[in-house]
């Protein structure tokens, strides 16, 4: 027992301050996370366009030795068509599509794009960055490089990050978002630029210390049930400082939810690999679409065809998918999306259609249910309510779900055993993901409110008998060293 509380002591005195700041970020957390430019963001600033002079992908991407298409958008930069293909290998390539020359952006267009996507006007300051920054600290970005930063000097001092591949903005962040991030998201996930461009090391960094700080708690509320048999003198005194008290009892109330937030946490890095995708596999992927991807799939009189049945609609954005051998195009208009088929235009896709296609993944995958959802369920669902509706669930006997989403074709989201287990001990006890709390506001609120409050209140006090603890152990240390130096005189 005694080895539990001095290794309690020990991880106390080094996470206590850390634990301080992951509560007291926690609560910035509830409402504002780190700014990240999502799809319907993105594709609202977008500008429309109907321009009839688009040359298929087959001509336009024709020099590029192309084996595999792992995504093909169409957008408009500066009021021309651009296609935007990303290759099964995750190289980018982007051309205009009414010459097939390659985007090559200036700092002049960049500034242009920033202008007419924000629709800022206010002076500026341009510069070229060819390493991430802390606003873009993830390595995926690193194939947009050199990446264009916009700082306007607007009321709000708006980021805008320029990709010089493709034109595309990749990401737009204001000074309140910024400082927000600073006291939230940044000290909550260690989201410092110089430890988080490293993916390896921020990921082993967090579940080091997340494994650490889950043994941290469980050492401590193992001490505080056995000192719990121990009755004191007086009622709620069982120490005489009153920062051990305030440790002891906080501990033992809100301990159970400090180990669950620490243990969901470490669980969210998906330690040892644990989960499997949420995606296709290469095979269920081939499968689904029953042939490879690629270029030669947009043939002239069914490209042509499909040119002229979109040239009236001011779209901003065409999306590709290929399914079952055919080219499906998710257009984006002004408020709303459609689906179209590039290959033929005779065919409506049913439930049945895909029920076929998944039950064909392997002779184990039987389709026990088929649903349309028009509202999320435990495993598909957001609580800011930026996931599409509605989506086709389809179960199989394996305890799988499936999620295809009937404006684009594509599986959105792969649900096995194992992430539904993960989705419980990662998004239900760190965040309440529960559906009689997560969608019952004020109510998640306040608990969540009540909880980080405790965790506060219980880092705290961990600090300040953390701070003891390091001087009552260099008083024993010095007081050991003048006994030394005396014998060694005598």
């Amino acid at each position: 027992m005694k080895k539990i509380i001095s290794l309690h002591h020990w991880l106390g005195t080094f996470f206590c301050g850390l634990f301080l700041i992951w509560f007291l970020s926690g609560f910035v957390m509830m409402y504002q996370s780190f700014p990240y430019l999502s799809q319907a963001e993105r594709i609202e600033m977008l500008s429309k366009g109907n321009n009839s002079q688009v040359l298929s992908p087959k001509i336009v991407f024709e020099n590029d030795h192309i084996e595999e298409v792992y995504r093909l958008r169409l957008n408009y930069l500066l009021d021309r068509p651009v296609f935007h293909l990303v290759t099964e290998k995750g190289k980018f390539i982007s051309r205009y599509a009414d010459n097939a020359e390659q985007v090559s952006l200036t700092k002049k267009q960049a500034l242009e794009i920033a202008i007419k996507n924000t629709k800022i006007k206010d002076t500026f300051g341009i510069q070229t960055l060819t390493e991430l920054d802390q606003w873009i600290p993830r390595t995926r970005y690193l194939s947009h490089m050199p990446i264009f930063k916009i700082e306007f000097e607007d009321t709000n001092n708006t980021l805008v990050y320029i990709s010089s591949l493709t034109g595309e903005v990749l990401a737009h962040n204001t000074s309140t978002e910024r400082f927000w991030s600073w006291v939230g998201a940044i000290p909550h996930w260690i989201y410092f630029r110089d430890i988080r461009v490293h993916n390896t090391l921020w990921a082993q960094l967090v579940m080091w210390l997340s494994a650490l700080g889950f043994v941290m708690v469980i050492t401590g509320i193992v001490t505080g049930l056995v000192r719990y048999k121990k009755k004191p003198k007086a009622r709620f005194k069982r120490f005489k400082n009153k920062w051990y008290n305030y440790h002891y009892y906080f501990g033992l109330f809100f301990g159970i939810f400090v180990c669950t937030w620490i243990f969901s946490g470490w669980m969210s890095m998906t330690p040892f690999g644990w989960t499997p995708s949420t995606q296709l596999n290469k095979e269920e992927k081939l499968t689904w679409q029953s042939k490879k991807h690629t270029i030669n799939d947009y043939d002239g009189n069914h490209w042509n065809s499909f040119i002229g049945q979109i040239s009236f609609k001011n779209y901003k954005e065409i999306q590709f998918n290929i399914f079952q051998d055919h080219i499906y195009a998710q257009i984006f208009l002004e408020n709303k999306s459609v689906l179209q088929k590039v290959t033929a235009f005779d065919t409506v896709i049913k439930i049945d259609d895909y029920k076929k296609v998944i039950s064909s993944f392997s002779t184990e995958n039987r389709v026990t249910e088929s649903i349309l959802l028009n509202k999320y369920d435990n495993y598909y669902y957001s609580r800011h309510n930026d996931k599409d509706l509605p989506v086709i669930r389809i179960k199989t006997v394996q305890n799988t779900n499936y999620y295809i989403n009937p404006k684009t074709t594509r599986v959105v989201y792969k649900c096995a055993t194992k992430n539904k287990i993960q989705r419980w001990i990662y998004h239900g006890l760190h965040s309440l993901d529960f559906s009689f709390l997560a969608w019952n506001r004020p109510l998640w609120d306040i608990i969540l409110f009540i909880l980080l409050l405790g965790g506060t209140i219980l880092s705290f006090s961990a600090t300040g008998l953390g701070i003891k603890f390091i001087k009552r152990k260099y008083k024993k240390k010095v007081k050991k060293r003048v006994k030394q130096k005396k014998r060694s005189k005598e």
